[in-house]
Order: structure tokens, then sequence, then C-alpha cells
């Protein structure tokens, strides 16, 4: 309910924030695709007549699982490059503050990376 109104309003918010609901919303979605009872599900569903490898609905189930994989990727080079944004961003906001502070450039051993940074 609280990230359908945060949908619902994000029109109002920047296309980072906006980016950010997005990538959430598939984090949601990619939940439910891979727990364990409904890969379950989709193995016992290649068991039933009709359904075994090479028909029809096998090949529209590869054929769906290879655009998801596709959209995922897609996803995760949006996330990449929204993530090197702010990186980026914030390597400039830290680097304005030494200067005011110290008056100088801050040397190249100084590090400005984020204090929580992870790694995909």
């Amino acid at each position: 309910m609280m990230q359908s109104s945060f949908i619902a309003y994000s029109h109002n918010f920047t296309p980072e924030a906006q980016n950010l609901s997005y990538l959430q919303d598939a984090n949601e979605e990619s939940k439910s695709v891979t727990k364990a009872s409904a890969m379950k599900d989709n193995l016992d569903n290649q068991k039933k007549p009709g359904c075994e490898k090479g028909t029809g609905v096998d090949r529209s189930r590869t054929n769906m699982t290879n655009s998801l994989t596709k959209k995922f990727k897609g996803l995760m080079i949006d996330f990449q490059a929204l993530r090197q944004k702010i990186q980026d961003e914030y390597h400039e906001v830290v680097e304005r503050r030494v200067m005011t502070v110290t008056g100088t450039r801050p040397d190249e051993g100084l590090s400005l990376n984020p204090p929580l940074e992870f790694e995909l």
C-alpha cells in the first residue's frame, strides 16, 4: 500500500527517485519469480501432457524466461548507471567541501567514496 502511494506521487520526484521506484517494483516482481515453490510448480507443469520439452507451451515458457532475463540485465545496467551517477555527484560534493575547508584540491590518495559502498 505504501509503495503504491509512492508511485502515485513519483511524478513530483527527480528521475533518480523514479528510477529507484521502478527498481524496487522490479525487485518485488523478481522475488515472486525466484521463490522455490514457483520454480517447483514450473517443473511440475513441464511434466503435464502437452507441456513437455519442445512443445508450444515449452517454447513459450522459454521465450518468456529469455525476455525476462534480458529485461533484468537491462535493469541491472540502468541500476549501475544510476549508482555511478550518484557516486560521481557524491564525489563532487565532497571534493567541493574539502576545497572550501582546506583551500586546496584533495590529493589522489584521499578516499572520497561513500562510507557504505557495496558491490554487486
